[in-house]
């Protein structure tokens, strides 16, 4: 046990330093800094703290029932952090002390039960309410979650920092995390700690590196319906209406949005959106991003095999390579440089 001790503190420190540093560089050095990235260097700061804490467990005679129990209501307010780290992505703007405050109150309900009447029924009843909290988060979360993936595809066709189909992963990730934590906090060894350690480090690891440049945008309050004033849309034929955005280039624009589209065919978004969803039946991302490889890049690989596929992906319109290649796999079934090995007609 001493030596597992002693692994699970260096872990401890590791995970603490890892934290600190983040926050502060986040809060304090980061020159220019998105509300995001604000509550997000506030989390690492709460999970700093959060892994100091556990240094009491090393210390001689403090790896007892009763404080395990203490460590595990206090660990349970982290679910906190993983809800707010969600609403934040989906709803910018979503954190206020209020909203915050109204969270905890459940969470303090039962500390301040086990400060009063320290019996296992609390912990109990603690770790159900938590399994019972976690599924209402996940719930939430994916409806968000696919609420903003489906409004971004239907209005932009850069969306490389404003994505959030990393968060999928991650976020189930994160519950099944915290629900593993439920296990080891249950059947507390200094083993199972090092384990719980790792696998947050790798988390929030992941979490930081698809978040890193993330600006979440707001979406609207409700989608409503304009009036039947502009029918360009549904009135030209497909032909034509493809054959004005090709002439045009308007799919070269690499920030071109749903809007800016519909001003230049002088019709409304929800009219387009609807002929896009109808007609072309592609989310407008999609829409572009086929034209883009169609029109664009594949003439280009075709006449100039000397390009390199960075200058293809921004002559094609594509804000970078990564999404350049997604594109060009989905909609040709083959990555870009096995299309360049193809025999030309």
């Amino acid at each position: 046990m001493a030596y597992e001790l002693i692994i699970s503190a260096f872990f401890i420190g590791v995970l603490a330093t890892f934290f600190t540093i983040l926050s502060l560089h986040i809060l304090m050095f980061k020159k220019e800094r998105t509300r995001f990235q604000m509550v997000l260097g506030c989390i690492m700061a709460v999970w700093a703290v959060w892994n100091l804490k556990d240094l009491i467990i090393t210390f001689p005679g403090m790896y007892t029932e009763r404080v395990l129990n203490w460590i595990l209501l206090i660990d349970g307010w982290s679910a906190l952090t993983y809800t707010i780290f969600v609403f934040e992505a989906t709803i910018p703007g979503w954190t206020t002390l209020r909203r915050i405050c109204c969270l905890m109150l459940p969470f303090l309900f039962f500390t301040l039960w086990y400060a009063i009447q320290p019996t296992p029924l609390v912990i109990k009843a603690y770790v159900a309410f938590l399994w019972f909290y976690a599924w209402i988060i996940v719930i939430i979360g994916y409806v968000k979650i696919k609420k903003y993936l489906r409004y971004i595809r239907n209005n932009y066709s850069n969306i490389d920092n404003i994505d959030v189909s990393w968060l999928t992963p991650v976020f189930f990730f994160a519950i099944a995390s915290q629900l593993a934590w439920l296990f080891t906090s249950l059947y507390a060894t200094a083993l199972t700690d090092i384990v719980y350690y790792l696998t947050t480090l790798v988390m929030w690891i992941l979490v930081l590196h698809y978040s890193w440049n993330f600006q979440p945008i707001t979406l609207p309050v409700e989608e409503t319906f304009t009036p039947p004033t502009a029918k360009l849309a549904f009135a030209m034929p497909k032909d034509d209406f493809m054959a004005k955005i090709i002439d045009q280039e308007m799919y070269l624009n690499k920030n071109l949005t749903l809007n800016s589209l519909a001003d230049a065919m002088h019709t409304n978004r929800t009219y387009l959106s609807q002929y896009l969803g109808t007609v072309c039946q592609q989310t407008f991302y999609d829409f572009i991003n086929q034209l883009r490889i169609e029109k664009k890049s594949i003439p280009l690989m075709h006449e100039h095999p000397e390009y390199t596929l960075e200058y293809i992906a921004a002559e094609s319109g594509f804000s970078s390579i990564s999404t350049f290649r997604r594109a060009f796999h989905k909609f040709t079934g083959k990555t870009p440089s096995q299309f360049t090995r193809l025999p030309q007609p």
